[in-house]
């Protein structure tokens, strides 16, 4: 799909990414992709503990969908309502692709393997995302591999090792991983996982171009969540047909997640996912998804009284060694780019009599 930027709106972009490349925004993106993956480990321990109540995952979407665009129209109302894009039929369409990719097919899968497998094995799987993003980045030519360069090894080296360390954390544990389900059940769930995951890789991979055509995150991200609405209320209205009690809200834990949920993990992150994205790029972007484990792992030993494995501490240091040896890696590629963007900058510009 090609995506092309309104040309109304084109001197408004360019202004934008003259903007995303200075050192504050290069600062916020990575402390925004910290705290969203802090809020996605505290979503995954919330949705754990419903799911094993049996709540439907899938309605639970659906109210959390709610939420998140009524919460995202309202800051778009606010801070995008002069200077909002035209939507065409074009754009909306794109949105809704976008949607049923990254929201809709990524997150039901991700919520609905809960049933199968324990969040520990749901958040360690998410950790391949980097992975996944990388591959779908070189294919598709928005990253080049760049293999002979320093920084080229170092962003392949600091990915591997991340998900080295995420792998440790998923299966130096024993066989506590197995004891909640069968085989059967584990595989499935499994499966489950690594689809949502490859999902939600290709959705990081198509942000940066919808920002480029739609250039207003908070709208863009209030109409993702509109079109994921309604996609997850036809498959909730499918999966509990039989079963009107799966729509009765419950003031407990249940009412709790959504809230979070709606306005943290898919209003909050969703738009700081879209914003970094057009700052950094998505291979930024997926490198912090093994963060999650991390954040994760606390939270079930300073909570929901899990053991700490040696596992879980030597998995953690090796994720934060390679994410470390990754951001290293690609800062030392955009001074490359920086210096080499100022030369020709300097050589093209006119002389001074």
């Amino acid at each position: 799909m090609v995506l092309s930027e309104s040309k109304e709106f084109s001197d408004h972009s360019d202004d934008r990414a003259t903007t995303k490349g200075g050192a504050a925004a290069k600062v916020g993106a990575l402390v925004s992709m910290v705290a969203v993956q802090a809020i996605t480990a505290g979503y995954f321990a919330l949705t754990n503990v419903i799911v094993v109540n049996g709540m439907s995952s899938t309605v639970v979407l659906v109210y959390q969908y709610i939420l998140a665009t009524v919460f995202m129209g309202f800051l778009a109302v606010i801070f995008e309502r002069k200077n909002r894009p035209p939507l065409t039929l074009k754009i909306f369409l794109s949105i809704f692709l976008l949607a049923f990719v990254g929201i809709t097919l990524a997150q039901n899968l991700m919520a609905g393997c809960l049933y199968f497998i324990s969040s520990t094995v749901d958040t360690a799987v998410i950790n391949m995302v980097p992975v996944f993003t990388y591959i779908l980045s070189v294919i598709t030519r928005e990253e080049k591999l760049e293999i002979n360069t320093l920084w080229g090894k170092g962003k392949l080296i600091g990915t591997l090792i991340s998900v080295g360390g995420a792998l440790t954390l998923m299966s130096w544990r024993g066989s506590s991983l197995l004891s909640s389900s069968s085989m059967g059940h584990w595989i499935l769930g499994l499966a489950m996982v690594v689809l949502g995951v490859l999902a939600f890789s290709s959705w990081i991979l198509m942000l940066r171009p919808m920002v480029n055509m739609y250039p207003a995150e908070f709208s863009l991200t209030a109409l993702m969540f509109l079109c994921a609405t309604f996609q997850t209320a036809i498959l909730a209205a499918i999966l509990s047909h039989n079963n009107a009690s799966d729509w009765t809200l419950k003031w407990n834990l249940e009412l709790i997640l959504i809230v979070f949920g709606g306005v943290l993990n898919s209003g909050i992150a969703n738009l700081l996912y879209t914003w970094s994205a057009s700052v950094k790029g998505p291979i930024f972007v997926a490198t912090f998804s093994p963060l999650t484990y991390v954040f994760t792992t606390i939270l079930d030993v300073a909570f929901l009284g899990s053991s700490l494995y040696l596992g879980s501490v030597i998995g953690s240091i090796v994720i934060v060694v390679g994410l470390y040896m990754y951001l290293w890696s690609k800062s030392k590629e955009d001074e490359k780019a920086s210096a080499i963007e100022d030369q020709q900058t300097s050589i093209s510009s006119p002389l001074l009599v």
